[in-house]
């Protein structure tokens, strides 16, 4: 069922704002613009004059140049980010010169509440600079998929199990995992293997489970769920795949049963009369035989007519441990060109795993970094490209 245009949702996952609410959102626009402007403007002259006593002789200069530059660094840090260039650096200038403005404010001050008042207007135009700084970089990240918004861990998890928690924060971050819930289950897949070793091996499970059931464990670490690896090694523990670990019962296809055909009952011939007549015949004149073409007509007919078309199989959606396989002969072959315009580009990705081309993208961008985790026992940067990867992991 589709749904209707105000109520459709769009690749941030927010679904658009009303008639009500833009109305709302743009008197809010014009009104920060106002509490900006006059921040900007008792900013302006309380740094104007602390500047003259401090021997400025232009000390317009100071304040123009300094809070000018609050929203022109903060455009520029969103025009790399629109252009998918960000630069890390560039995000921190308008922080440190909006600490300045707010200090020489508060250095304009001659009492504690005037001190106070001179930093508050300078807050002013600063708080509004980084609202509309954030409503656009969120908005630029959700339509170029460059941002991603992570879920936040709940500080009661905080509180009651810190140190776990902060491992499970760890593999959020890592590995680009931006929903808690999925977080939460990988993390209970975890325990249950963990579990299920123990109870099997008992408390030195570490030092008697063979390799081959630890390895799921390590894989983990790499972001590589549970639900891909845990079947084998539980497997190679003695252990009966069961519960949430058990693999999926394939169900063979039932034919039909084929309709018997009813026999065709045989009457019974009466039986015949013995009489004696006079039978009398005419001989029909003899037919000639056929010709071999008049023969062979039917014969070429049948056999010029095209067989019956078969049904092509229905190919299953790839998953993601195939696609990683792929990446990984890609990549050891060096074939770069497919990752470019082959089959392992974002798009295809998506399309072969029945999903939008930007999940596609982020599919390939996790199979990348698993990969080179893999392969180098470290992180993989975040601007990294697939070129980069093959050298670094050249051999």
């Amino acid at each position: 069922m589709s749904q209707s245009p105000h109520t459709r949702e769009d690749d941030s996952g927010v679904p658009p704002l009303s008639s009500w609410e833009r109305f709302g959102a743009g008197l809010t626009a014009v009104g920060g613009a106002a509490v900006g402007g006059l921040g900007f403007f008792a900013s302006f002259d309380a740094v104007s004059k602390a500047a003259a006593d401090w021997g400025f002789t232009e000390p317009w200069v100071l304040p123009t140049a300094i809070d000018s530059a609050i929203p022109v660094f903060t455009g520029a840090h969103l025009f790399l980010i629109r252009t998918g260039m960000p630069l890390w650096w560039a995000r921190l200038v308008p922080w440190v010169l909006s600490l300045t403005s707010c200090a020489l404010n508060v250095a304009s001050g001659e009492s504690l509440w005037s001190k106070i008042a001179h930093g508050a207007m300078a807050l002013l135009w600063v708080i509004v600079s980084e609202i509309a700084t954030h409503t656009y970089a969120v908005r630029i990240g959700a339509a170029t998929g460059s941002r991603r918004r992570m879920d936040k861990v709940r500080w009661a998890r905080w509180f009651l199990t810190p140190a776990p928690t902060f491992l499970l924060w760890r593999r959020m971050k890592l590995w680009e995992l931006t929903s808690y819930d999925r977080a939460l289950k990988l993390e209970q897949e975890r325990l249950v293997y963990r579990a299920q070793l123990r109870g099997r091996f008992g408390r030195a499970w570490r030092r008697k489970a063979p390799v081959e059931s630890l390895l799921p464990l390590q894989l983990v670490r790499a972001g590589v769920p549970l639900a891909e690896t845990a079947a084998a090694g539980l497997r190679a523990a003695g252990i009966d795949p069961t519960g949430i670990f058990a693999e999926p019962v394939v169900k063979p296809l039932a034919l039909p049963a084929p309709t018997p055909v009813p026999a065709l009952a045989s009457a019974p011939l009466p039986a015949a009369v013995a009489k004696s007549r006079r039978v009398t015949a005419t001989v029909p004149a003899p037919r000639s035989a056929p010709t071999p073409a008049a023969v062979s007509a039917p014969a070429a007919a049948h056999a010029a007519q095209p067989p019956a078309p078969t049904p092509a199989p229905v190919s299953a959606p790839l998953t993601e441990a195939e696609a990683y396989e792929m990446i990984k002969d890609a990549i050891q072959a060096r074939a770069a060109e497919r990752f470019n315009t082959g089959d392992l580009t974002g798009a295809a990705i998506g399309r072969a795993m029945g999903q939008t081309a930007q999940n596609g993208r982020k599919v390939r961008r996790r199979l990348l970094s698993t990969y080179y985790a893999a392969a180098l026992g470290q992180t993989m940067p975040d601007n990294f490209t697939v070129e980069d990867v093959m050298t670094a992991t050249k051999p």
